[in-house]
């Protein structure tokens, strides 16, 4: 990955250490689609293929990291693709929170859904002063569906997880960084793709074999995405995915009105 390469949905600038991922739909607020996965996956492939040390993702503009998984695309899609979309982001973030990379999300806007786990399956987390955070699924009927069960509660606790998710609400940035869930806010001086590529030379001077033991110990710990959670969280997607909610909360979203969910 010698020279910048731009696609009209995302984009990866090299940087010595690795690369710089840029989500680049900031009209549809960054949001995930099958080429933005696609896309990040080719990346990780060749950044772990030459050994390459760090990875910065972000979004372009101001207003949004990422807004999570496109409704639009996912509206055209079948129930067995959307399935199959999902799986596929799951396992490629999980893949992230797991690789010898060292990932820093550059957290420029709102990050909610999919967006939220993207950035949860970083290493690390640096937030523009104005970012926010939410995992709004169940207010469309649904739940995280990319390990955000799992990450979330390894970083901020289970009864803190709980709250947020089944309550929709947004955080603020400050909130965020007194909870965990974010380690550092940006400085306004500065721009976030400088100070996140910072962050993250901050740590990758030191050999990757004590970062690599580090993250194992830590893992060990009992915080890791545990493979039976996973487990849990698909078939809990399998089995909402095309509920009558679900379907009926995507569409008054789309629709911009209030849902009308049944009461089962």
């Amino acid at each position: 990955m010698n020279a910048p390469q731009t696609t009209r949905e995302f984009a990866i600038d090299p940087i010595p250490e690795g690369a710089i991922f840029r989500i680049e739909r900031p009209a549809k607020l960054n949001a995930l689609t099958r080429p933005v996965l696609l896309g990040l996956a080719a990346c990780l492939d060749e950044l772990e293929a030459r050994g390459a040390r760090l990875l910065i993702v972000t979004g372009a503009g101001e207003r949004a990291f990422c807004a999570g998984t496109d409704l639009g695309e996912l509206q055209t899609l079948d129930p067995e693709t959307r399935i199959a979309k999902s799986t596929m982001a799951r396992e490629l973030l999980v893949r992230l929170s797991r690789s010898r990379l060292v990932s820093v999300a550059a957290v420029n806007g709102l990050a909610f859904g999919g967006g939220l786990e993207l950035a949860m399956a970083c290493t690390l987390r640096i937030a523009a002063p104005h970012a926010s955070f939410s995992l709004p699924e169940v207010k469309l009927g649904l739940l995280p569906a990319y390990a955000g069960t799992q990450f979330l509660p390894a970083l901020v606790g289970k009864a803190r997880a709980l709250e947020i998710m089944m309550t929709g609400r947004t955080i603020a940035a400050d909130e965020a960084l007194s909870i965990g869930l974010v380690h550092r806010l940006a400085e306004h001086e500065t721009p976030l793709p400088d100070q996140a590529l910072g962050f993250g030379r901050e740590v990758v001077r030191w050999p990757a074999g004590a970062l690599a033991w580090i993250r194992r110990c830590v893992d060990a710990a009992g915080e890791q995405v545990a493979h039976a959670g996973l487990s849990v969280e698909d078939a809990a997607v399998r089995a909402t995915f095309d509920s009558a909610d679900a379907r009926e909360g995507v569409a008054a979203f789309l629709e911009k009105r209030q849902p009308r969910f049944g009461q089962g």
